[in-house]
């Protein structure tokens, strides 16, 4: 956040200031090329600035700013307390105006560096909002998706303070624009966020006709639907991963896809469950974009902790108790999993040779989600429901 750009020198100079500690007037009375008295006339349907001196009409331009919208892998926002005014004592996002020579995009990545000290790298734009400024009157605001890359944080320039903050308890903004660009980049968080206050239960990995198990599974309340199948054409798994979503949509529950990232986009799914084989979490992330729920595979305290430092939403883990489809997985038992639930943040789906005879045993363990497979190949619907009465004791 620099000091007053060109453009609002300009303007101040040429409207004869303003009383000590107070803002400027908005009128100006000097023409900024010559220093003549200028006038008043309509043109193009608004009341301008003319110079019958050097016979030029002179035009309000708002002044180009940035600001940067930072999440780290929890989804907390990145802000900054102001230091001056406007809005001093105040947070807003990293950023400020643009200046002659740069670019929008080295802006606000110079910007970012200046207030907080991280090193950052552009996802994309979120959108353009207008905002006003006392001193620089109307501000052309451009918002940036931005990954934190380097740097340590620590507040800088004028900014007196720097910290994240959880979307739903912000401290008090300084400029409506930036509320309205944060408002832009959290609408696509929505899955992610919602996935947080999801209450325990059954998450259903479908089979046979993993549509009609679908279908079943969120007639019955499943938390979680997992669309798991390898051997189909694409085509085919996208049609059924499309199908299964428009359901899951219907019914509030979430649709997750396992392993193949680009059915997961395609479909509109709400996130993806990769094993430790599969792509990783950074890399999914970035392809699907900050606001897709990812889950981890893990059969070890290693590979949990591993998977939650790196950005995991929650872990699959499992074979809690031998099964047939994860015979290549080692077994985990439930003191294992006991053991992974108390080291870790994050939910845990247990998976792996678990009924509705040992269901309450592994809740019991700490897992929040029960994953089944064959579970669930008939009366989906009655054994969902069973499985989230459990969690309601």
């Amino acid at each position: 956040m620099p000091g007053l750009p060109a453009a609002a020198v300009w303007h101040t100079l040429g409207r004869g200031g303003g009383a000590a500690g107070k803002e400027p007037s908005m009128q100006r009375t000097y023409c900024p090329r010559c220093g003549g008295k200028l006038e008043k006339r309509m043109h193009e349907g608004r009341e301008r600035d003319w110079c019958p001196a050097c016979r030029v009409m002179h035009y309000d331009n708002p002044v180009p700013a940035t600001a940067a919208v930072v999440l780290d892998h929890r989804l907390d926002l990145l802000l900054v307390r102001r230091g001056q005014e406007p809005g001093r004592g105040k947070w807003c996002l990293p950023g400020g105006f643009q200046e002659t020579g740069e670019t929008p995009e080295q802006c606000m990545l110079r910007e970012l560096a200046e207030e907080t000290g991280l090193q950052g790298r552009i996802r994309g734009l979120v959108g353009l909002e207008m905002g006003q400024n006392p001193f620089a009157g109307e501000v052309l605001v451009a918002g940036y998706c931005v990954n934190a890359v380097g740097g340590a944080l620590c507040a800088g320039d004028d900014a007196t303070e720097a910290g994240y903050f959880p979307l739903e308890r912000l401290p008090e903004l300084a400029f409506r624009s930036h509320a309205r660009i944060i408002e832009r980049a959290a609408a696509p968080l929505r899955p992610r966020r919602r996935f947080r206050g999801l209450p325990g239960g059954a998450y259903v990995v479908t089979s046979l006709d993993h549509l009609a198990v679908a279908r079943e599974a969120c007639r019955g309340g499943a938390r979680i639907v997992q669309y798991r199948e390898k051997d189909a054409p694409a085509a085919q798994r996208l049609a059924t991963a499309r199908a299964i979503a428009a359901v899951c949509r219907e019914s509030g529950t979430v649709f997750l896809v396992n392993d193949q990232l680009d059915i997961a986009a395609l479909s509109g799914a709400d996130g993806v469950h990769v094993g430790q084989d599969d792509v990783p979490v950074e890399e999914a992330r970035e392809l699907l974009g900050p606001g897709k729920i990812i889950g981890v595979s893990c059969t070890s305290l290693e590979q949990a902790l591993e998977a939650e430092r790196r950005g995991a939403d929650y872990l699959g883990v499992g074979a809690v108790i031998a099964t047939p489809t994860k015979e290549e997985y080692p077994v985990v038992g439930l003191e294992g999993l006991r053991r992974i639930c108390r080291a870790v943040a994050v939910p845990v789906a247990a998976i792996g040779g678990i009924n509705l005879q040992n269901a309450a045993a592994v809740k019991e363990s700490g897992a929040k989600y029960l994953a089944m497979v064959r579970e669930f190949q008939e009366d989906a619907a009655a054994r969902v429901a069973a499985v989230n009465t459990i969690y309601k004791k």
